[in-house]
């Protein structure tokens, strides 16, 4: 296939694969593929290195996520003896995540197509086009629990758009897309505490789409932490959390125990104090779907374990520094 002719020239085409995936050559005498349980098999397009226009596409567009058609479902058997529902059907166009494991790619000598045999779960949303297409971002339709969000910059000056700014502030952005909801045991459990035109706060995570105008990112609703005051100038504190979500306070470690016992340097790191600022209204009973009202409350002076906590700084001229944490992260309350 290598290049085509269409319109202005010769136009530069690469694929669109992912990195973890086994690869295999599928001799010329089979042509049919099928799959087993939730997976499904996408045919993978060449892509263009240039729009209809002529635009150079940015080399993120071009290598996540992964985008393809569906030609078959698998037939919905798990191994616990429940069958699938699947969420894609044959014939949509959609994205994947590029970074995954347990795909295997086909390249069929028969047709010279190339398949890609995937969990559904790695499908990140439809697109509504017959030829799927970077360009067409804003008309996702996301699947399972996931939620579609146009980022916000995080700093602006003077009409610029600044990325990257040295003082990093929570990533936030509007959501513009919500998927239906999870299906579990046979029933479908929507989205709840969020709706679209929202502007959220999220801890991370989701697979993020550089359109060179706009920094889109689909995440799993489980990564929005809460809701900001969109006049607001995004800093954390300012935060409304949702669910058992809780915005705090940093406390530098006691050196000695309340009976005035002198603590090692070790030992003093590991013991980390943080005030409650905000706190969400609790988070729901995965079992029996009852709210489980939080524990803590503003003004709570907690401990926890100080592992992979991305802490913030707090307002100008304030040397305070402010985390998020769920109630489980919490070891103790401090009277």
């Amino acid at each position: 296939r290598g290049t085509r002719g269409e319109g202005r020239g010769t136009r530069r085409v690469r694929d669109v694969r992912g990195f973890a995936e086994m690869s295999i050559k599928i001799p010329s005498q089979y042509s049919t593929v099928t799959a087993r349980g939730d997976r499904i098999v996408v045919s993978i397009p060449q892509v263009s290195e240039e729009t209809s226009g002529g635009i150079i596409l940015p080399s993120s567009m071009r290598s996540k996520p992964g985008y393809g058609k569906v030609i078959a479902l698998g037939d919905g058997c798990l191994p616990d003896g429940k069958n699938y529902n699947f969420q894609t059907e044959i014939g949509q166009s959609l994205l994947f995540t590029t970074f995954a494991v347990g795909r295997t790619r086909l390249d069929m000598e028969a047709t010279g197509d190339q398949l890609t045999i995937m969990p559904e779960g790695d499908v990140i949303g439809v697109l509504p086009a017959e030829v799927p297409d970077y360009t067409q971002i804003a008309e996702l339709k996301p699947i399972f629990n996931s939620v579609l969000l146009r980022m916000a910059p995080e700093e602006v000056s003077n009409g610029v758009v600044i990325f990257g700014s040295q003082r990093e502030k929570p990533k936030c952005g509007h959501i513009i897309r919500m998927a239906p909801g999870r299906i579990v045991d046979g029933e479908r459990k929507p989205i709840e505490g969020m709706k679209d035109g929202d502007f959220v706060c999220l801890r991370g995570g989701g697979t993020e789409i550089d359109t060179g105008e706009d920094l889109w990112n689909v995440v799993d609703a489980s990564y929005i932490v809460g809701h900001m005051p969109f006049a607001s100038d995004r800093e954390i504190y300012e935060l409304e959390p949702m669910d058992d979500w809780m915005v705090l306070k940093l406390e530098e470690p006691p050196e000695t125990t309340k009976s005035g016992l002198l603590l090692n340097k070790r030992l003093s790191k590991q013991i980390t104090l943080a005030v409650v600022v905000k706190a969400g209204p609790g988070a729901k009973d995965p079992m029996t779907n009852e709210l489980k009202p939080n524990e803590f409350e503003e003004g709570d002076r907690v401990m926890f374990k100080a592992e992979n906590i991305k802490s913030f700084e707090g307002p100008t001229g304030d040397d305070s520094n402010y985390i998020l944490l769920q109630q489980r992260d919490i070891i103790s309350k401090i009277e």
